[in-house]
C-alpha cells in the first residue's frame, strides 16, 4: 500500500522562457496532430532507500505548471527516466521501486476526492543480474474545474534490507521530464476496485473494457497498462501460490472492435502486439504496459470501437491483477485514447 506525501512548493510556470520547445507530435512521430509542450529536464537525483513504501520523492525539476479550462485532457508521459543502484547489491537484496505522475493544484491543494490525480508504474530491481530499470510512465490528467495546475514525477525506492543500519543509495540520471500533449478526441477509464482478478494458469482474463468514438481523423492510439503481481506461496497480496513454481509468465495484448452505434459489430477484431513478461518470485510486481495504434482504415468506416487488455497466464503461479486507486487516487490498472485531428 502507497501513501502519497506532499509536493514541494518550487516549481515553475509553463511560459516563453520556461518552456524549452513547443513541438508538434507529428514531428515526434509517435502520436501525431496534437500540441506538445516538452518541460526543462531534472538534474541528477541521488536518494537513499527506505525500509517501506509510504513516502514518496518528489523528483527535482519535473514540476510542471499549465492553466487547463474545466474537462480538458492533457495526455502525460514521462521521458527520459531511468533508475539505477548506486551501492553493490547482491542476489536478494531486491529493491522495490514504484513511480508515479501526481496532480494537484498550483497553490498546493489537492484535487477535489472524487478526482483521480494521477498514475504509477512499479517492479522490483532484482540484482545481480539486473542493475538499473527504465519505467514507461503515461496517464491521462482531466482538469476537474478551470485552474492551474502542477504534475511532476515522484518516486518511493524501498526494501526490507534496509535494517540495522544498512543504507543504498539510488539515482536518476539527468533528462527525467514531463511531456504534455492536449487532443481534441480523447479519453481515460481505470479499472474499478471491484474487478481486481486473480488469472489462473493457463486462463486469459479480458478486462479494462471501454468504448471508444475517435474523434478526428488521423491515428488514434490506445494505452492499456495494468498492475501485476505473482502469487507466490503464503502471499499476503493473493492466494494460490505454490512452491512448484518460481514466478508467473505471463503475456498481454489489446484487442480493438470496431462498432456501429448501436454496439453491434462492424469490422474484424484488431489484435495489438503481444508483450511478455516473467514475474519472478524476486521480481514480484511489473506493471504491463501496452500499446496499439489505429489508422482509421482499420476501422472500416465504424464510428466507434470496443477496446479490452487481454491478460493470458500462460504459467506459473496464479496472478493478481490490482484495481482502483492507491492511496491519494493514483490509477492502478487504466487506460486512455487519444486520435489525431
Amino acid at each position: 500500500m502507497l501513501i502519497l506525501g506532499g509536493f514541494p512548493m518550487t516549481s515553475w510556470r509553463i511560459g516563453p522562457a520556461a518552456m524549452v520547445a513547443v513541438l508538434m507530435l507529428a514531428a515526434q512521430g509517435a502520436l501525431g496532430g496534437a500540441p506538445t509542450e516538452a518541460h526543462a529536464a531534472s538534474s541528477d537525483f541521488a536518494y537513499q532507500v527506505d525500509p517501506n513504501a509510504y513516502t514518496y520523492k518528489d523528483i527535482p525539476g519535473t514540476s510542471v505548471m499549465f492553466d487547463a479550462t474545466e474537462g480538458e485532457k492533457s495526455y502525460l508521459r514521462a521521458t527520459g527516466l531511468t533508475v539505477s543502484s548506486v551501492d553493490p547489491l547482491k542476489a536478494g537484496d531486491n529493491i522495490g521501486n514504484t513511480f508515479a505522475i501526481r496532480c494537484r493544484y498550483s497553490n498546493g491543494a489537492e484535487l477535489p476526492a472524487d478526482q483521480e490525480s494521477g498514475a504509477y508504474w512499479a517492479t522490483n530491481l532484482v540484482p545481480p543480474a539486473e542493475t538499473s530499470l527504465t519505467p514507461v510512465l503515461r496517464w491521462m490528467f482531466v482538469a476537474p474545474t478551470t485552474d492551474t495546475y502542477e504534475c511532476r514525477i515522484s518516486v518511493t525506492s524501498y526494501s526490507t534490507i534496509i535494517k540495522d543500519g544498512r543504507t543504498v543509495g539510488m539515482k536518476i540520471p539527468a533528462g527525467a521530464q514531463i511531456v504534455r500533449s492536449r487532443y481534441g478526441g480523447a479519453a481515460r477509464w481505470t479499472l474499478p476496485d471491484v474487478s481486481a482478478a486473480v488469472v489462473a494458469r493457463g486462463s486469459t482474463l479480458t478486462t479494462l473494457g471501454q468504448t471508444y468514438a475517435p474523434v478526428g481523423s488521423g491515428r488514434t492510439t490506445v494505452v492499456q497498462d495494468a498492475q501485476l503481481t505473482t502469487c507466490k506461496p503464503a502471499s499476503s497480496i493473493c492466494s494460490g501460490g505454490t512452491s512448484a513454481y518460481t514466478g508467473t509468465q505471463v503475456e498481454t495484448w489489446i484487442e480493438a472492435q470496431p462498432q456501429k452505434s448501436d454496439g453491434t459489430a462492424c469490422g474484424s477484431v484488431v489484435k495489438g502486439p503481444v508483450s511478455t513478461w516473467s514475474i519472478s518470485t524476486a521480481k514480484h510486481h511489473q506493471t504491463a504496459t501496452n500499446s496499439l495504434y489505429l489508422e482509421k482504415a482499420q476501422l472500416s468506416d465504424c464510428p466507434r470501437m470496443r477496446l479490452s487488455l487481454k491478460i493470458r497466464n500462460v504459467d506459473g503461479n496464479p496472478l493478481q491483477v490490482h484495481a482502483g486507486w492507491v492511496l491519494g487516487r493514483v490509477a492502478a490498472t487504466r487506460g486512455l485514447a487519444v486520435t489525431a485531428g
